[in-house]
């Protein structure tokens, strides 16, 4: 006969199994759907700030761009990206994994709490991380944009086009990705704190209230 011992230690086991399944699905979707869906291309060239910065520029020194090669280079810029923060949620995942294992209650009530402060510590991480990754991925959009201009164009002016879209992807446009990158992560600890908490006391609801815990040992 299973004794109360083995069966709260399965409901121990089944909680912390839910907790980190939990994690990894929380992690999962904000990667690929939240932080990845701002890397993707748009679905309309005007929403397009990259493109439609370039386009508007080359149009103030009268040069007329190849749409297709632009939107070649735009689409192995995001490529790039997109790649680089496929496996971004990977320490995330352990380290808060790590908590739930580690897990044991002392007391009656005690359940699984993540400190703010282990939240502030992974996305401070994630966050220089993310500045890397976004950096190397607009150097390499910056090398290719000479690649745009036919022999005959000015080069005071090719240069005037490079220089002001540098200024642009490594200033503000990276500043308004790793914010929105930011925002995202936020409302993802958020679900993740609250749905945490739910099961905790869930986990002890039942541990509470469960006629199979009465079950002596004898």
């Amino acid at each position: 006969m299973i004794g109360v011992e083995d069966l709260e230690r399965q409901h121990l086991e089944t909680y912390k199994n839910a907790i980190l399944e939990l994690i990894r699905n929380n992690t999962e979707i904000l990667i690929t759907e939240d932080i990845i869906s701002l890397l993707r291309q748009p679905p309309l060239d005007s929403m397009d700030s990259v493109k439609t910065r370039l386009f508007n520029l080359s149009k103030r020194f009268g040069i007329v761009l190849d749409k297709e090669v632009v939107d070649g280079l735009l689409n192995a810029y995001r490529v790039q990206l997109i790649e680089k923060f496929s496996n971004i949620g990977e320490d995330r995942v352990h380290r808060l994994s790590k908590l739930v294992e580690d897990f044991f209650p002392k007391k009656e009530s005690d359940m699984i709490k993540i400190p703010k402060k282990e939240f502030s510590s992974i996305n401070s991480k994630i966050k220089k991380i993310s500045k890397e990754k976004i950096k190397s991925a607009n150097q390499s959009l910056l090398s290719g944009l000479p690649k745009l201009f036919k022999e005959d164009i000015d080069n005071e002016c090719r240069i005037k086009i490079i220089d002001d879209m540098r200024k642009y992807l490594l200033g503000n446009y990276s500043k308004d990705l790793i914010e929105n990158i930011e925002l995202k992560i936020v409302i993802k600890d958020t679900t993740l704190m609250n749905s945490i908490l739910e099961q905790g006391e869930r986990y002890l609801f039942t541990k509470s209230n469960s006629h199979l815990f009465d079950i002596s040992n004898n």
